[in-house]
């Protein structure tokens, strides 16, 4: 029970560890809802027998035995135990995780019984029909050599479950019914038989012979004996052994190292058995219907058997009863390691769809292919794409669907795409048609004025494009229409107009592809010279109307709360024309460089136009976006990220 209770043990141990390795990756293959509900399993198993064998108590047999008798102790050793089992088994339920299974188990077992010590004198009738004191002792351990065929039924409780594509684990947990359990034999026993006759004058004057019951028999008696022998002398040299065959030859009941006749024969016990096994394993998954099984077993069963009657291991010269009559209960376990194939059949297969879902997300800018089409309800299995972008044939691709059932066709430029199937096996199954479109260019604007009335040193910055786009800018100037510009766009999302003068330039145009973008007319004059520097003392101290205009996240909208910072503004910078105020917007880290960049333009822009809507003149306000370059706060928080969404503004005065 030790060694029930450690295998036990372990297989808790085993289901524990294996909980622990399940990971987030469950989803990557079909779990155990999905696989067969039926299940074939074949086990080899091969490891240790031992046996606890309970003997009949058989002195009763032997009449009048003296006290010197010892029936012998009965052990088994050098057990071993082979073979397999298959069984059909059926797993219930919405996770399949467990069933029920029975089949046909074989084994085939071995072993040694041995008997030490046996040794008997009791009250016989020899051959000649007399009365004597039989004496039988096992000059050497009585071996019998056991092979021993093993068929039950096993009737099972089984637990599966699959924690990764190439892993699960296994159990079964149930009791076997013998159907037939056999011992077969081989003796190794010899015996020593002796024989006492102790001859008397009867009442009547007659000689006959009586039971001699005394440990030290009389002098005067028959002793066909090794002690006999070895104390008397022998004419011509006769040996014990041609003396004990001349007295087996008169009809005595002797013999020394006697071998059965019969040294083999078979031995059943009378009665079935129901057992208990336990098998945990482990299952490496060759595929999604078989696995291969690597663990452990435990076979319990306890065996009891009716001894036959009068039983004797040996009375006469030569005959020979198996040790194995006279046992009355065995308890068998065997344990080891057990190798086996599972077969998975009858799961639930994923009908193939008719129809697929189909959603599009448009290129993040005019011309670029970063688009992308999502299909969806397909089923987990590979499958080959086909579709036409603007009525031209596409690159069929062959792609792997996601747990989900998705699947992303990426690097897509705007179209209109048609004809979309996936390919299943033989099965094709159709989408609807989807169009990609270019986002519209939003491009903003800065500048810079000429340095002097006669120089043509200004400039037009056109923010909100991409990187390494072939961009084509036209404008007019005053009016006239000027020669088209065809540069790449900078590492800073942007590209500048150079070298132009004091005018008003008008009608400004990007063309990325076939997509444009207009931008706001812009009037570039030269700067007044600077009045006279005024002292420090006769400057006036500008009013605070820093207190930050904050937005919530991707939105431009100014809320009310922020109004009355706006009123302070229009009401301090009223109060002197040389006051103008700078708008800077700000935005936190999540997004791009580029679309921060712009949305920090567009908060400084909303601002601006707060103001000139409150009635101050639009000369007078300078709208700048910073991007995320210029944080308040961290932006690992959301409160710190708040604080970042801002537009601050500043009175300044220009110079007198």
């Amino acid at each position: 029970m030790k060694k029930l209770l450690f295998v036990l043990i372990a297989a808790n141990g085993m289901l524990s560890a294996t909980a622990q390795m399940k990971d987030s990756t469950r989803k990557e293959y079909p779990n155990d809802a999905l696989m067969g509900k039926w299940a074939i399993d074949l086990n080899v198993m091969g490891g240790v027998l031992t046996r606890n064998m309970t003997m009949g108590n058989s002195m009763g047999n032997y009449l009048n035995a003296l006290s010197d008798a010892n029936l012998g102790n009965l052990k088994f050793t050098n057990g071993t135990s082979f073979g397999g089992d298959l069984q059909l088994g059926y797993f219930f339920g919405n996770s399949n995780h467990f069933g029920i299974g029975g089949g046909i188990m074989y084994l085939s077992q071995s072993g040694d019984a041995t008997l030490d010590n046996f040794h008997v004198q009791y009250q016989s009738t020899d051959q000649t029909g007399e009365i004597s004191r039989q004496e039988i002792t096992a000059n050497q351990p009585v071996k019998e050599s056991l092979k021993i065929t093993n068929v039950n039924i096993p009737l099972v409780l089984k637990y599966k479950d699959r924690f990764s594509r190439r892993f699960g684990f296994t159990a079964d947990l149930g009791v076997l019914y013998n159907v037939s359990i056999k011992n077969a034999y081989n003796t190794n026993a010899t015996f020593d038989y002796e024989e006492i006759v102790q001859h008397v004058t009867s009442e009547g004057g007659n000689i006959i012979t009586v039971y001699d019951n005394s440990l030290t028999p009389a002098s005067t008696d028959l002793q066909i004996t090794q002690t006999h022998f070895n104390n008397t002398t022998h004419p011509d040299g006769e040996t014990i052994q041609q003396y004990f065959n001349a007295e087996k030859a008169l009809g005595y009941n002797v013999g020394l190292a006697q071998a059965p006749t019969k040294k083999s024969g078979t031995v059943s016990y009378t009665s079935g058995s129901l057992g208990f096994i336990a098998r945990p394993a482990i299952n490496f998954f060759f595929s999604d219907n078989v696995a291969l099984t690597v663990g452990a077993y435990l076979l319990y069963q306890p065996f009891n058997n009716t001894p036959q009657n009068n039983y004797r291991i040996t009375n006469n010269v030569g005959d020979y009863s198996s040790v194995l009559n006279n046992v009355t209960k065995s308890n068998d376990l065997s344990y080891g390691g057990n190798l086996g194939v599972r077969i998975l059949f009858g799961g639930k297969r994923t009908p193939v769809p008719s129809v697929m879902g189909v959603s599009g997300i448009d290129p993040t800018v005019c011309g670029a292919t970063d688009g992308s089409i999502t299909l969806t309800g397909l089923p987990v299995k590979p499958v080959t794409v086909n579709y036409s972008v603007d009525g031209k044939p596409g690159t069929a691709a062959d792609m792997a669907v996601q747990p989900d059932g998705r699947l992303k066709l990426e690097k897509l430029g705007a179209g209109s795409y048609t004809n979309i199937s996936a390919t299943v096996g033989r099965h094709r199954i159709d989408g609807t048609p989807v169009s990609l479109s270019n986002p519209p260019i939003n491009i903003y604007e800065t500048s810079t004025n000429p340095t002097a009335n006669d120089a043509c040193d200004g400039t037009i910055t056109l923010a909100g494009l991409k990187n390494g786009q072939k961009v084509k800018v036209t404008y007019n100037f005053n009016g006239s229409p000027k020669p088209a510009l065809n540069t790449i766009v900078s590492s800073s999302n942007a590209v500048t107009i150079s070298g132009l003068c004091a005018g008003t330039y008008t009608g400004i145009t990007v063309s990325v592809n076939d997509c444009k973008g207009n931008g706001n007319d812009i009037t570039l004059a030269v700067p007044p010279p600077p009045p006279p520097a005024v002292t420090e003392s006769k400057a006036a101290p500008l009013a605070d109307i820093t207190t930050p205009i904050l937005f919530e996240f991707g939105k431009t909208s100014i809320h009310p709360s922020s109004y009355p910072v706006l009123e302070k503004a229009v009401l301090e910078v009223g109060k002197n024309n040389n006051f103008y105020i700078i708008c800077e917007g700000h935005t936190d880290s999540r997004g791009t460089v580029e679309r921060n960049e712009l949305l920090s333009f567009k908060r400084a822009q909303a601002v601006k136009n707060y103001l000139i809507k409150l009635g101050v003149d639009k000369d007078r306000i300078i709208a700048v976006g910073r991007g995320s370059r210029m944080p308040i706060a961290t932006n690992e928080t959301a409160e710190g990220r708040a604080k970042n969404r801002r537009v601050v503004m500043t009175l300044n005065e220009r110079s007198k």
